[in-house]
């Protein structure tokens, strides 16, 4: 391997980070919207027996998801339940591009409470959960409303109460349950974007009385949390009713080790449909296996399907096909290969996993300036004084290969460190370099200018942590 040249500041990278900040530009009380919809549920002991009160409580958390794209949050990612095949890229959170969440994220949803696991159908839920109660923030009910973050975060959450309040079913099939919810979301739009009319003069002024400002805010935030109630009452009652029995699947599945966040699930999906979930790690891994789970779908479709597994650190599989018959439970395992180097930490990091959208490298974007294109990684999470292992072999000498270790969101730092990788033209000899992150690094993207397809620039590239480097314990 040839050593490339240290590190260095290069110019201003978009990263893949949190877009929202929690209460900073995000609806702030989104948690407490949340809790006031569940106290209220009708049937909430038949609810907790079907899902189980930790993964109904486990919506309160949740809700957060879209907040969250792009982020590592322990056992799974953010966008394996943000991304499907029906909104393969992220979607604005404010009028009126959001009206594009509602339907793909409503139809994902019932599926997972129909297929998938308690846990996973909650998650699920979480999407959708959010974009709901966003449009009744008033700045995101408002398209291109000025001061945003003050008119969703000048409210006292602790009053965001609707206990008289009793949630109403939003139709009796799933067809007229969308029609429903769609209905009382432009009700919702329309209630926070007259508050916002109301508010703006106020919190305009040049001493603005927050006093003033709040009680219209959580006008907006109750009325948000009895939109949520009829909506999670209709997801729950028509998601969770008998339903004709279907065909199983479960199995278990071996992946090779992911460095220091082994913790993560493995993704199942179902190829060519949209039936998709997580599997989860063994409670206790077996000796010689770099990491082990569990996954399991309940009342599918009768039919043959191909069954693709995937796993950060590991090679993706896909299985022959698979008949699955109604009312069997079908076992299949699965085995996943690790990744060349083993323990790269970077997602799909040979651009062939292409799964949710047709010919476009899943957890990659990219963004073309002058015919040229730069293709950026979904951010890795990184532990401070690890030293981490960059490197790439390339198909296209021409391409460049940069590493960019970023600031933890609202951690004050020294900046943006580009870890730089230039390979010399006509060059595709595998190629690293070794950095250590400092005590402000939380996460490392990868990006890849071209003019051609990632696809037909890179072999692989990689970000491997050296774990005997490690000081003190992973990130929680």
């Amino acid at each position: 391997m040839r050593t490339i040249r240290r590190v260095v500041v290069f110019g201003t990278i978009v990263l893949t980070s949190i877009t929202c900040l929690r209460g900073a530009m995000a609806w702030g009380p989104h948690p407490r919207i949340t809790k006031a919809a569940l106290e209220v549920l009708p049937e909430m002991g038949r609810w907790k027996q079907a899902l189980g009160a930790e993964n109904i409580a486990a919506l309160e958390q949740y809700c957060w998801l879209p907040d969250l794209r792009g982020q590592d949050l322990g056992a799974f990612y953010a966008d394996d339940y943000l991304l499907i095949r029906a909104m393969p890229r992220h979607v604005g959170h404010t009028m009126p591009s959001v009206q594009e969440a509602f339907a793909p994220y409503y139809w994902r949803a019932l599926q997972a409470l129909r297929t998938e696991t308690p846990a996973n159908a909650c998650r699920q839920i979480g999407p959708l959960l959010h974009f709901v109660e966003d449009v009744g923030a008033p700045p995101h009910a408002k398209p291109n409303c000025p001061h945003h973050s003050e008119l969703e975060n000048w409210v006292n959450a602790d009053l965001i109460v609707i206990r008289d309040y009793h949630p109403r079913l939003l139709g009796k099939t799933d067809e007229e349950a969308l029609r429903g919810l769609l209905e009382r979301i432009a009700g919702l739009v329309a209630f926070s974007a007259e508050r916002a009319e109301r508010a703006l003069p106020l919190v305009s002024a040049a001493s603005p009385d927050r006093a003033k400002v709040e009680p219209i805010v959580l006008e907006s935030a109750l009325e948000s949390a009895r939109v949520t109630a009829d909506f999670l009452y209709t997801m729950f009652t028509l998601g969770l009713k008998p339903q004709a029995k279907g065909a199983g699947l479960r199995g278990t599945v071996t992946a090779g080790k992911f460095p220091l966040r082994n913790d993560h699930g493995a993704r199942i999906v179902l190829v060519d449909t949209d039936f998709a979930t997580l599997a989860v790690s063994a409670p206790k891994m077996p000796e010689r296996v770099g990491w082990q789970g569990t996954y399991e779908f309940h009342d599918l479709p009768a039919g043959t399907y191909r069954v693709l597994a995937y796993r950060t650190g590991s090679q993706m599989t896909l299985s022959p096909p698979v008949t699955l018959t109604t009312g069997e439970a079908t076992h299949l395992d699965l085995a996943l290969v690790p990744t060349e180097p083993a323990g790269n930490i970077v997602e799909n990091p040979d651009a062939k996993l292409s799964y949710l959208e047709k010919g476009v490298p899943d957890r990659w974007r990219a963004l073309t300036v002058g015919g040229r294109t730069t293709w950026t990684s979904t951010t890795a999470r990184v532990t401070p004084k690890v030293t981490y292992r960059c490197g790439a072999i390339l198909q296209d000498p021409k391409a460049r290969v940069r590493f960019s270790f970023s600031v933890a969101p609202g951690k004050k730092g020294s900046g943006i460190s580009i870890v730089t990788l230039n390979l010399p033209t006509g060059q595709t000899r595998p190629a690293e370099l070794r950095y250590t992150a400092d005590e402000h690094r939380a996460g490392v993207s990868v990006h890849v200018q071209t003019t051609k397809p990632l696809s037909e620039s890179i072999e692989r590239v990689w970000v491997v942590p050296e774990e005997s480097s490690a000081a003190g314990p992973p990130h929680p």
